[in-house]
């Protein structure tokens, strides 16, 4: 069920002020992330590189990125004397919710395959095939599939049908605009896709959203995300075999 009658916790951060915590944290996790990347990359500056071209480059940033992100957000929580996994959505769905969840994922997956296939369009993106590539050439896939399928994942759900969430669906009247501006704020985010890409990210994050406000459940979010990116990663595996 969804968790809009918050009982006895105080009020959540309001609409401005969550949008001004995600743009702070944001901009500090990004500082994290150049820092971590000078620490793997020290020649960075004299030799530079794209990062799609350097997976396990990306990898370290990302993770640096989403270890301080979860950390300050949780904090922020707190300020709002709120327990963070509450505020910020982390707790168990129900059985029910979990199953409808994953039913319609599995639905979703396969059939923007299908519609991306016939519309002739590839199912792996170069980005993906780039970052693959790097991480073989250089013996970090471990890091990669850890990162795309567990990391990016945990950390974008806690921003967006977390934090974002609790601040900006705080009635019932506010949950079309919400989940629309939250999936809006998140499709922008991924600068790597053409627009093919984005609205599939759009759509998915309206599934996300809808699960976020049945269930109550950003950890439900979490799964459906890793499991999305999990799926991406089996069919770049699937494409890249025999190709050196």
């Amino acid at each position: 069920m969804n968790d809009l009658n918050v009982g006895s916790r105080p009020r959540p951060w309001g609409y401005w002020a969550t949008f001004g915590w995600a743009l702070l944290t944001t901009l500090l996790s990004a500082m994290i992330a150049v820092i971590a990347t000078f620490w793997r990359r020290p020649d960075i500056l004299s030799e530079p590189t794209d990062l799609k071209d350097d997976g396990p480059l990306l990898c370290v940033g990302t993770i640096a990125w989403v270890a301080f992100q979860i950390s300050a957000l949780a904090f922020v929580a707190r300020l709002a004397h709120w327990p963070p996994g509450e505020y910020l959505g982390l707790i168990r769905p129900s059985r029910r919710d979990a199953a409808l969840a994953l039913v319609f994922l599995f639905l979703f997956l396969p059939g923007f395959d299908a519609v991306t296939y016939v519309l002739g369009r590839d199912i792996v993106t170069p980005f993906q095939v780039a970052t693959y590539l790097s991480a073989r050439s250089s013996g970090e896939l471990p890091l990669l599939w850890f990162t795309f399928v567990v990391v990016a994942p945990t950390g974008e759900e806690i921003m967006f049908r977390g934090f974002l969430y609790r601040g900006w669906v705080r009635s019932q009247r506010g949950v079309v605009p919400g989940v629309v501006g939250i999936s809006a704020l998140w499709t922008a985010m991924h600068t790597q896709y053409d627009w093919f890409g984005l609205l599939q990210i759009f759509t998915m994050g309206l599934l996300f959203g809808w699960v976020r406000w049945r269930s109550g459940s950003a950890a439900l979010t979490i799964l459906m995300h890793v499991t999305a990116n999990l799926w991406a990663m089996m069919e770049t595996v699937v494409t890249m075999q025999g190709q050196p």
